[in-house]
C-alpha cells in the first residue's frame, strides 16, 4: 500500500486533472478518470474507478466511452475476467491529434453551418428589420474568428508541434 504522502500527491493530481478538464469546458469526471488511469501502474475496471472516485459506475462508464472515442484511454483485457479494464494513453500528441483536435474541428464545421444558416435567414428579412445589421455584423465577426481558429489548427506549426 502506498504511503500517505504518495496517496496525497496522487490525489492532488487527480483533482488537478478534474479542474483542468473543467476549465476547458469538459466534465470534471473526464479529467479525474484520465489522471487516475494515467497515474495507475495497473489497468483499472469500471468498478475500481467508481470506487476510487466515489461516483456511480454508470457515470464512469459514460465518461470512459467519451475518453475512449478521443483515444485518451484504451480497453485492456484481463485473462479470466469479463470486466472492462482501462489504461490511459500516454502519448499526449496522439490524444490531441486523434481525439480533441478532431472533435474541435467537427465543432468548428458545425458552427460554420449555423452561422451560414443564420446569415441566409437574415438575407431573407432584409436590412430594414430592427437588429438585423447588428446581428449580421456579429455573425460575420464570429465566422471570422471561427475561420482564424480553423487556420491555426491546420497550420504547419501546430502540426509540427503535434507531430501530425
Amino acid at each position: 500500500m502506498p504511503s500517505d504522502s504518495v496517496q496525497s500527491a496522487r490525489w492532488e493530481m487527480i483533482e488537478a486533472g478534474g479542474r483542468t478538464a473543467q476549465s476547458f469546458g469538459l466534465g470534471r469526471l473526464l479529467g479525474q478518470i484520465f489522471m487516475l488511469l494515467y497515474l495507475s501502474p495497473d489497468p483499472l475496471s469500471l468498478d475500481d474507478l467508481a470506487s476510487q472516485l466515489g461516483v456511480s459506475k454508470a457515470s464512469i462508464s459514460i465518461a470512459c466511452r467519451q475518453l475512449e472515442t478521443w483515444g485518451a484511454l484504451h480497453r485492456f483485457w484481463v485473462k479470466g475476467d469479463r470486466k472492462d479494464y482501462y489504461v490511459a494513453e500516454t502519448a499526449f500528441d496522439r490524444i490531441l491529434r486523434n481525439g480533441l483536435l478532431s472533435s474541435l474541428n467537427k465543432k468548428l464545421d458545425t458552427a460554420k453551418l449555423h452561422i451560414e444558416r443564420s446569415l441566409a435567414l437574415l438575407e431573407k428579412s432584409g436590412n430594414g428589420e430592427t437588429g438585423a445589421p447588428f446581428l449580421r455584423n456579429r455573425l460575420r465577426q464570429a465566422e471570422h474568428y471561427r475561420e482564424r481558429i480553423n487556420k491555426l489548427l491546420s497550420s504547419r506549426v501546430v502540426k509540427a508541434i503535434l507531430r501530425l
